[in-house]
């Protein structure tokens, strides 16, 4: 920081020397730039960028990309284990709950693979997906329990009716979040796999019962 205060205490001691020389007007755009670039380079030297959670990691899901992202951060106020940069990180497992936008350390992030998930739903309990937006589900935790926004479709009449949205209060099991799946890209959308009785499928999915799939909502249930 000194040898940087000296650079620039000389560079304007320099401009100031050479205003009767080019004339004032170039001497002050220049004296601008210099300004500028000087407050540039102290702000670089106070911040620093550290990697941390871009969504909602669970214990044993893998790190994909847009899951991590480096944020700029007061160098002085870095955390202790903080990883600078992303190299690494993407392909690994975590190892606990990490927060959306709560810094990453080697600790919380292993190369062990754990156990395969199940992929089967409990006897008398259905698994089904919904896409919703990508800022839903990075608040999510896997085994969190959620209420969705949905809105109906009525084809019995011509043309068919969209409903206004309602919200189903019915607390499901959050099963899977799949943010390696292309809806990211396409609709900003990802799915997310529920687990949830057989009668709430009756009851809210019938035979019959039609809805729009690019219109679900997700959050935390209060059940």
């Amino acid at each position: 920081m000194k040898v940087l205060k000296t650079i620039l205490a000389f560079v304007l001691v320099a401009a100031f020397v050479s205003v009767g020389v080019w004339g004032y007007p170039r001497v002050a755009a220049r004296l601008t730039w210099v300004a500028v670039t000087a407050r540039n380079l102290v702000s670089n030297e106070a911040f620093t960028s550290i990697a941390v959670a871009a969504v909602n990691l669970s214990p044993g899901m893998q790190i994909g990309r847009g899951m991590v992202v480096m944020r700029r951060w007061r160098r002085d106020q870095a955390p202790e284990g903080a990883i600078f940069n992303l190299e690494g990180l993407r392909g690994k497992f975590a190892r606990e709950r990490v927060a959306k936008g709560q810094h990453i350390s080697p600790q919380q992030v292993t190369d062990v693979v754990p156990p395969p998930m199940r992929t089967t739903p409990r006897r008398g309990y259905f698994i089904s997906s919904f896409a919703v937006p990508v800022a839903d589900a990075s608040r999510l935790f896997l085994g969190d329990r959620v209420d969705l926004t949905i809105q109906y479709i009525d084809i019995s009449q011509t043309p068919m009716v969209i409903k206004e949205p309602v919200t189903l209060r019915v607390g499901w099991e959050v099963h899977h979040i799949d943010y390696s799946s292309p809806l990211r890209e396409r609709q900003g959308r990802i799915p997310v796999y529920v687990e949830f009785p057989h009668r709430d499928w009756y009851e809210h999915f019938g035979q019959g019962v039609r809805w729009r799939g690019d219109h679900h909502r997700m959050f935390k249930s209060e059940r």
